[in-house]
């Protein structure tokens, strides 16, 4: 009788011992903080947990006021996707896969900002072969150091052919040279490989002109006013069109135009002033010249300007 009995409480023992692992089930527990790349605290993040594997699962959380959370993941033979959000950060996508039973997950998911990111990737950018040489030229530039910039240019470009930002300013330190060969020679390089480049067009139009070739430089002109219609320079140029065959009335609105979108367009201030002085506006006209001697104060047209302004 004693025999059995002690066979029947073992036998409830493992029973009791089966079932009590039966359970636990393939669990495991998962916590951690969100944070900025400061490493501060993000609060009242929102953590959404998907699965590939269980089509239906969708478990949202949210970090509490010390940017953390926790969570129990029911079955931790899967693998889950933890997609974090928060208002004023970039999102962050983690894939996760925990041992089953374990207890001591802990994460920390870092969120980025937009402009964070943005510098990030800048810098990223800068560092590769061609864009690196390109920031260089362009901080000697600003220093004043033309000439090591240009050169600097040219290795940006012998490591990347078709930087146009690098194309583009070569072209623009060759016209401000005065060597209107060179900076013709630089745009034409640079619209070999965007024949739309604003900068290029307008140093090939002017280097043209100025070596001569005026039908070369109407082309480009042509071309550049075709992509630039609303450009400041377009406009004037529009206008100087009818000036010419002096029409003030198809003028006067392009010009004015051409100042709302420049107000400092030295050009457009003058023959503005110019076409109000023929109309009789001697006021608008003042102020147009006055204006202009201000932007413009060594330019072409200053010293009418500056004689108009004393009579008027």
């Amino acid at each position: 009788m004693r025999h059995h009995i002690t066979t029947f409480v073992a036998i409830v023992a493992a029973i009791g011992l089966v079932i009590g692992t039966a359970s636990a089930g393939p669990q495991a527990r998962v916590g951690g903080t969100v944070v900025g790349t400061d490493g501060a605290p993000v609060v009242g993040a929102t953590i959404t947990i998907t699965s590939e594997d269980l089509p239906k699962f969708n478990k949202i959380i949210e970090t509490d006021e010390d940017g953390k959370f926790k969570v129990l993941i029911l079955d931790a033979t899967k693998t889950y996707l933890f997609t974090v959000t928060a208002p004023g950060f970039l999102g962050h996508e983690e894939q996760i896969k925990v041992a089953v039973g374990t207890t001591d997950n802990d994460f920390t998911f870092e969120l980025s900002t937009p402009k964070e990111q943005a510098a990030t990737q800048q810098q990223q950018l800068l560092e590769q072969p061609g864009y690196k040489e390109f920031g260089e030229a362009r901080t000697l530039l600003d220093e004043g150091r033309t000439a090591e910039a240009r050169a600097r240019l040219e290795d940006a470009l012998r490591a990347m052919p078709d930087l146009i930002e690098a194309l583009e300013l070569m072209a623009s330190i060759d016209f401000d040279s005065g060597d209107n060969e060179r900076a013709l020679a630089s745009a034409r390089r640079c619209l070999e490989e965007d024949d739309e480049s604003p900068k290029c067009l307008a140093v090939a139009s002017n280097a043209a002109g100025n070596l001569g070739d005026t039908e070369a430089q109407q082309a480009y002109l042509a071309q550049y006013q075709e992509l630039n219609p609303d450009d400041p320079a377009t406009l004037f140029n529009r206008a100087a069109g009818f000036l010419n065959k002096m029409d003030d009335d198809s003028a006067r609105p392009l010009l004015e135009e051409c100042l709302a979108v420049d107000p400092d367009f030295a050009k457009c201030l003058f023959e503005y002033g110019m076409l109000l002085l023929r109309t009789g506006d001697l006021e608008g006209a003042k102020a147009q010249f006055e204006k202009y001697l201000e932007v413009a104060p060594d330019g072409p047209d200053a010293a009418t300007a500056s004689e108009t302004v004393k009579y008027l």
